[in-house]
């Protein structure tokens, strides 16, 4: 490398300077100082942008079009859960009022009174057994503010809890079904095994707050993830309250969707990115609470999660290991949670090494190739020019030299030609001047009718009957005014619109999916106030009217 340097180089660059250079090798020379210009220029602006890595954003993209379906997903179930719950809640108000009106009881009766409420929970157990099978859920229940035990130190209240046991899909028409909280009876009478943590009744602080929770109209409340106790579950609770005679809340009721539950019904995956993991997520006082369709995360110590907004994307840290995502909210009941989809740390970083290696690859195939034109073009046209030059080289050389052989030689040969030529090229370049100059004329002459015609056809246009049909001004002056507020994204669809695409067409030269598509109409619609696909194309085609007729007039 250092004879190179102190032999090789210093001679390459005195030939340049003195002209001894070949105009071969300065063809390729120069042709290759230009690529790696070009590529170096393109390599530091994606670098300085942060687009070096395409792949990032395609994955951030991808996560975001799953998410918009993911959380519409669930929306769907817990909104389904949560009217089920609305019309239970009903149902058991319904046959609570009966039982009581048919045994001339008043609800105080049923505290400390066994029989009577184990003969309740008998006539409630249908109920409950039924709602269960209709809801998406891993488990029913109902609590009512009475007791067969009121001196007990730790309050306690009655209630049926039903639960699945072993689920293995969404669908939970074939599992089995335990008595989690119930009086010994329910469960001989309804055919059912107790659950290992069984209790005759329930701990709740429901009523405690039940009168605030439900006031100014609230129809139901999506829980925190909590512990379900005496087990190793944890589970969100879909619940609404019990009135008595429509007024006193006396109870509770609802569904149970536990975290296994939530793993076989909100499983999700992408053909490029693969098994993805999702998430439903709240926050009290700094504390994320969340289910995962993924068993090994929600396993994880909630209280020692942290996630944080980087460049637009969201990091779950667990501690041990971080996943990398996008976050929309959703709105339960009255709250607000988070849905997530996201992929662990090192699956991305695997994606971003692999997209960075094809880049690398295609920008080496592409030095390749050009570097194999320019050799191809060097052989084709450079060598047959040298080879007529050796043919018409003439041994006199008086004139100024331009520092390249071959066309010293040549143009010293054609100075020395008759003034005859040099007298036909003048003569050459006066036509070829005249040419021009009336290929000008005519071309401006042409420009100058082109204008007018396109003229009077956006006057006819504008000012024809058709065209006013269904204007009114003021929505079209709202229109023109918030064409500004669209995104590029929005702005490239209502271009491609103007230019008479097809919804399906659009979609396919942008590259994004007919739901994408119907969402970006939906905004675009709703910020330029128009309400209908005709009356856009309507209005967007007498804008463009305008536009010429303003750029004809100047």
């Amino acid at each position: 490398m250092k004879s190179l340097w102190q032999v090789g180089l210093p001679q390459i660059i005195r030939q340049i300077k003195s002209g001894s250079v070949s105009i071969r090798r300065r063809f390729i020379n120069y042709i290759i100082s230009a690529i790696a210009l070009v590529l170096s220029l393109i390599l530091l602006f994606l670098s300085l942008f942060g687009i070096m890595n395409p792949t990032s954003t395609q994955i951030m993209d991808t996560l975001d079009t799953r998410l918009l379906f993911y959380a519409d997903n669930i929306e769907r179930d817990y909104d389904k859960a949560a009217a089920h719950a609305i019309s239970f809640s009903a149902q058991l108000e319904t046959e609570i009022q009966n039982y009581l009106t048919e045994n001339n009881l008043d609800f105080a009766d049923l505290k400390n009174n066994a029989a009577v409420l184990s003969a309740l929970q008998s006539e409630l157990y249908d109920i409950i057994y039924l709602n269960m099978q209709l809801s998406p859920a891993s488990g029913a229940f109902y609590i009512l503010d009475t007791t067969v035990n009121s001196r007990s130190e730790q309050p306690l209240f009655n209630g049926i809890y039903l639960k699945y046991v072993n689920l293995y899909s969404e669908s939970t028409v074939n599992n089995a079904i335990t008595l989690y909280r119930g009086s010994f009876s329910t469960a001989k009478e309804g055919n059912v095994t107790f659950h290992s943590g069984w209790n005759n009744e329930m701990r709740t602080d429901f009523f405690d707050s039940c009168d605030s929770l439900f006031a100014d109209g609230k129809h139901y409340i999506l829980s925190s993830t909590v512990e379900i106790p005496d087990t190793w579950e944890r589970a969100r609770y879909v619940y609404v309250p019990i009135r008595y005679q429509k007024d006193d809340i006396i109870g509770v009721c609802g569904f149970e969707i536990n975290d296994m539950y939530f793993q076989l019904s909100k499983k999700t995956n992408d053909d490029k990115l693969g098994q993805l993991i999702g998430a439903l997520v709240d926050e009290k006082q700094g504390v994320f609470t969340c289910q995962f369709n993924s068993g090994r995360y929600n396993a994880a110590d909630s209280e020692s999660l942290k996630i944080t907004e980087k460049n637009g994307s969201t990091i779950f840290d667990f501690g041990n290991e971080k996943c990398i995502g996008k976050t929309q909210n959703v709105i339960l009941g009255d709250d607000t949670f988070t849905a997530a989809l996201m992929i662990t740390e090192a699956r991305f970083d695997a994606l971003v090494r692999r997209g960075q290696m094809k880049t690398v690859g295609i920008i080496f195939a592409v030095v390749l190739i050009m570097v194999a034109y320019c050799l191809f073009m060097s052989r084709k046209y450079v060598a047959p020019i040298l080879r007529k030059i050796e043919q018409i080289k003439y041994s006199e050389n008086d004139s100024e030299q331009l520092n390249i052989r071959e066309f010293d030689d040549l143009f010293d040969f054609i100075e020395k030609k008759s003034s005859v030529q040099e007298e036909q090229l003048q003569l050459l370049k006066a036509t070829k001047q005249a040419a021009e100059e009336e290929a000008a004329r005519a071309r401006e002459a042409y420009e100058k009718a082109l204008r007018e015609y396109e003229l009077a056809k956006s006057e006819f246009l504008y000012f024809s009957d058709e065209s006013k049909a269904g204007i009114v001004l003021e929505d079209y002056e709202y229109f023109l005014n918030n064409i500004k507020r669209l995104t590029p994204q929005e702005t490239r669809i209502y271009e491609l619109y103007v230019e008479g695409k097809t919804t399906a067409e659009i979609a396919e030269m942008i590259g994004i999916k007919e739901n994408t598509m119907k969402y970006h109409n939906k905004n675009i619609y709703s910020k330029l106030g128009v309400s209908s696909r005709k009356q856009f194309l309507r209005f967007a085609a007498l804008k463009q009217i305008q536009d010429k007729k303003g750029k004809l007039n100047l």
